[in-house]
């Protein structure tokens, strides 16, 4: 049995090596201001607070600072204790017993072990309906896949209360990435008295309560939220930033206005701001790299894209640097859904990528011949995006470029993203545009969009292949194993061209630089508030 501490965490197996840091460390010398403000652009109105109702990180940003979950992940990614102080595992790596610190809601009310299994089993409960139900199955939680079927009573999950502050978990398998994946929402605790009173509707603005550094102050639909410090969170003394507000700015031209205009402290930008600032104002400049992808996807249950060969034209001819570094900027082309910076993986040689363009186009008009496609007969389909002006470009260039190479009659189709949200999740879409930010650093956060049972997979691919590589790769605990079976899923994606893989993303926004404690190092982008702090 190994047991973690607050003062210290190790663990061999886990891989996990860091010193406690808890909230704002300011420098020596540091002059803070007399007003603690941090005001931040989310993009989106998140539609719920509800942990177990976030689907996207724009949400998450905001609910990760309202609640906490078990762990948090520090300024470099490593994971540090939360609302558990301490916690066991057992030698097989199957069974995780935490114990909670005496923590309480916003209204007062004591965090237990209970609230927490409400949460987890409120995830996969198939009558909630949680969008990221199959969250717990990537951990390998114990009967997780049965209780999301129906097949099981959300009771048999691989969650429960020992007492009131102890909490033991079960898993099918030992994982080593467990505890990383503690930091997601789906993961967060919910009040039991809350719960009880007012049941799904307990996060609504008049109902909430929450465990974290913040709590609700004001939501304003389609306009903002504000929170204020939470006089009950277990570490508020060491919280400076008073006032945390989410403001919900789609364009990124008015989003850099209002930063301009001092509205905001943090902010993505246009891509044609970025050599003006690099110029004038560098340090206001964040690039920090992050385990992010941007691909499109195909639906293959809908023609053109139910033929292999029609993708795999699409898929030969688009030019990745050029949208990655020229029209974009700052980003890295992709060859691989999984970025090559990721844990674990070997990224494959694509060999056909690194033909000359010139030789794909050839290629890719013959596969379309192939599939009855010529100038008669052009190639016809549309692109699918949420509105942003990052985005925006992106759909252009590919829709200019299948035009050019291959005479395709390609038509564009934008929705806010609530909206988007929806028909994607349908599968309303011929070719969608889509990205995955980690929610923890190992391959299978990308490749588990891509099984067949995956909620996550809107294309409605399906290899038998592919799933049971990816459960091979699931099941063993030899590294050198686990990253080869990764890199023949990569492989297959390649070859039957299920998504586009277009450029590896970093964080890229303009900070005020008076900010001080943002997390440089922390691939997944979690920034919590609690560990900010305004400079004089």
């Amino acid at each position: 049995m190994k047991t973690y501490k607050t003062s210290v965490l190790v663990s061999m197996m886990l891989g996990i090596f860091s010193t406690t840091a808890f909230s704002a460390t300011v420098p020596a010398g540091t002059t803070l201001s007399e007003t603690q403000i941090f005001r931040q652009n989310t993009h989106s109105d998140p539609g719920s607070l509800d942990p177990q109702l976030v689907q996207e990180n724009t949400a998450a940003q905001i609910v990760i600072d309202l609640f906490e979950g078990l762990i948090w992940l520090d300024e470099n990614g490593q994971v540090q204790p939360a609302q558990a102080e301490k916690w066991t595992v057992s030698d097989d790596g199957k069974i995780y017993t935490f114990s909670l610190r005496d923590a309480k809601w916003s209204d007062g009310t004591p965090v237990t072990a209970q609230d927490f299994v409400l949460g987890w089993q409120r995830a996969v409960d198939p009558k909630f309906g949680s969008p990221n139900a199959s969250y717990l199955s990537k951990a390998h939680v114990l009967n997780t896949e049965d209780v999301m079927q129906g097949k099981q009573p959300i009771s048999a999950l691989g969650i429960k209360a020992i007492n009131d502050k102890q909490l033991e978990i079960k898993l099918t398998q030992a994982t080593p990435y467990f505890l990383q994946l503690l930091a997601y929402p789906t993961t967060f605790p919910v009040p039991h008295h809350k719960l009880a009173q007012f049941g799904d509707k307990w996060a609504t603005p008049q109902n909430i309560v929450s465990n974290g550094a913040y709590k609700l102050k004001q939501w304003t639909i389609n306009e903002k939220i504000t929170a204020e410090r939470n006089p009950f969170y277990w570490n508020d003394k060491k919280t400076l930033i008073n006032t945390s507000e989410y403001l919900f700015q789609e364009s990124l031209a008015s989003a850099y206005q209002r930063y301009q205009a001092k509205e905001l402290d943090l902010t993505w930008i246009p891509v044609e701001q970025i050599p003006h600032i690099q110029k004038n104002t560098p340090s206001a400049l964040l690039v920090v790299p992050r385990l992010t992808t941007e691909f499109y996807t195909f639906n293959v249950a809908k023609p053109p894209f139910d033929n292999e060969k029609v993708r795999k034209a699409l898929y030969l001819t688009l030019d990745r640097p050029l949208i990655a570094e020229h029209i974009i900027g700052l980003r890295k082309p992709a060859a691989t859904l999984t970025p090559p910076e990721v844990d674990g993986f070997t990224a494959p040689n694509i060999a056909e990528l690194n033909q000359p363009l010139t030789d794909r186009v050839k290629q890719a008009k013959k596969l379309l011949n192939d599939a009855g496609y010529n100038e008669k007969h052009p190639l016809q389909f549309e692109i699918f995006y949420n509105k942003y002006a990052t985005h925006e470009k992106v759909a252009l260039a590919l829709a200019s470029e299948w035009k050019k190479q291959l005479g395709a009659d390609v038509k564009l189709r934008t929705m806010e993203w609530k909206t988007y949200l929806g028909e994607r999740n349908m599968g309303n879409f011929q070719l969608s545009r889509m990205s995955i930010d980690a929610e923890y650093n190992e391959p299978s956060a990308f490749l588990n969009s891509l099984v067949s049972t995956s909620p996550e997979n809107v294309g409605h691919w399906k290899n038998e292949k592919f799933d049971q590589i990816m459960k091979e790769a699931q099941s063993t605990l030899n590294d050198k194993t686990r990253a080869e079976l990764y890199r023949q899923a990569e492989l297959i994606i390649a070859e039957e061209a299920p998504l586009i893989p277009i450029f590896y993303s970093p964080l890229i926004k303009v900070i005020n630089p008076a900010v001080g404690g943002f997390p440089m190092h922390n691939p997944q982008d979690y920034v919590y508030t609690k560990e900010l702090y305004i400079r004089k």
